[in-house]
């Protein structure tokens, strides 16, 4: 149980993270990245282990990933400018942090 909630808030943190990006362009990117750092740890937090934190990035990296690519109609969710590059790289980076921070 512990393993499908980290999976399915990882997710829920991706999907705002990916939503809210590009509303308000300096602040959403910064709301986003933000959000991941504490949903990652936030899981650290809840279950006390390591491995649920990377469960949860896990299942962010694939929602972001899915977001970042073409879809059947050739759409995007998270463009190749600088606020999806941001969320893409800082949001990985900041993942990583949390994931290897004492929980």
């Amino acid at each position: 149980m512990k393993f499908l909630f980290s999976l399915l808030f990882g997710a829920a943190v991706a999907v705002a993270s990916t939503l809210i990006h590009q509303n308000l362009p300096p602040l959403g990117v910064s709301v986003g990245i933000i959000a991941t750092y504490l949903g990652i740890w936030y899981i650290g937090r809840r279950f006390g282990k390591r491995r649920y934190k990377l469960y949860a990035l896990l299942a962010w990296l694939l929602v972001i990933g899915k977001a970042g690519s073409f879809g059947v109609g050739k759409e995007l969710l998270i463009q190749g400018d600088n606020p999806g590059s941001a969320l893409l790289t800082i949001g990985f980076i900041v993942g990583i942090v949390a994931v290897l921070r004492r929980p």
